[in-house]
This record gives C-alpha cells, sequence and structure tokens, in this order.
C-alpha cells in the first residue's frame, strides 16, 4: 500500500496552488512563487561580538595614540604622527594564559599595539617583507625571519 501525500498550501498569499512537499523546509509551490515572496535573510556585517569588542577598541586605541610617545610612527626614520595601530602579533587569538583567563583578545591586547601612521599600517598590509621586520611571530612571538 503507497503512502499518499498530503499536498500543502503554497506560503506566497498572492498564490493559491497546492504542491507535494518533498521535505519540511519546502514551504513554495515553485522557485519563482518562492522569489516574489520571501524577503533573503540579510547577514550582519559585524557579529555581534566584534561589535562589542570594536567599541571598546575605539576608546582604547583613542587613549593609546593620546599618550605621548605614540604620537609619532613606530617604523624607522618616519616622523609623521600616528593615526592607527598596528597590531603586532595579530588580532585573531590569544597572546598567553593571562590574556585567555583575563578574556583580552590579540585585537584589544595593547602589549602588542605600535602606533603607526595610515601609510605604513597600509604598507604593513600589503608588503610581506617589510611585515616580516616589524611583525612577531605566532609560533614563537618573537621577529619573523
Amino acid at each position: 500500500m503507497l503512502k499518499k501525500h498530503k499536498l500543502k498550501e503554497c506560503h506566497n498569499p498572492d498564490c493559491s496552488n497546492t504542491f507535494k512537499q518533498y521535505n519540511s523546509l519546502q514551504k513554495y509551490c515553485s522557485p519563482t512563487c518562492q522569489k516574489t515572496h520571501a524577503k533573503p535573510k540579510r547577514i550582519n556585517k559585524v557579529s555581534k561580538k566584534r561589535k562589542e569588542d570594536n567599541e571598546i577598541y575605539s576608546i582604547i586605541r583613542l587613549e593609546f595614540l593620546s599618550k605621548e610617545y605614540n604620537q609619532i610612527c613606530f617604523i624607522e626614520e618616519c616622523n609623521r604622527p600616528a593615526t592607527s595601530v598596528e597590531h603586532t602579533r595579530g588580532r585573531i587569538g590569544y597572546a598567553d594564559d593571562w590574556a585567555r583567563e583575563n578574556d583580552i583578545t590579540l585585537f584589544l591586547d595593547v602589549r602588542f599595539w605600535k602606533p603607526c601612521c595610515i601609510e605604513h599600517n597600509l604598507e604593513l598590509e600589503n608588503n610581506s617583507e617589510l611585515s616580516k621586520k616589524h611583525q612577531l611571530s605566532r609560533i614563537h612571538g618573537g621577529k619573523k625571519t
């Protein structure tokens, strides 16, 4: 004896069709009907956690750059004012057990920040040779070789 499938009504209010539902996610009789009615879910540009971290970061960053010894770019022979922060160990993860226990990610860990002008900050992102010279290794915490 074959099972009779119950016909479902299309979720589009402008459509009165019924259809055979093949899985529980199917709500519309056709892709065309779905496109005209269903609104795609927007993915957030920034996660909730990163949004919270960004609020903290903007405050700490201004405090960091306002200190007298952090007002000039750290790159040798560059005397431009520092307008950004270089994360010398990256921004993802924790530096050590102390940071993990206190929930301070590398993104917010001031111990590994250096004052930087925007020109050199962009150059450090794009120039691997310069980044090897000025950034720290994630493996051993020392200079990259």
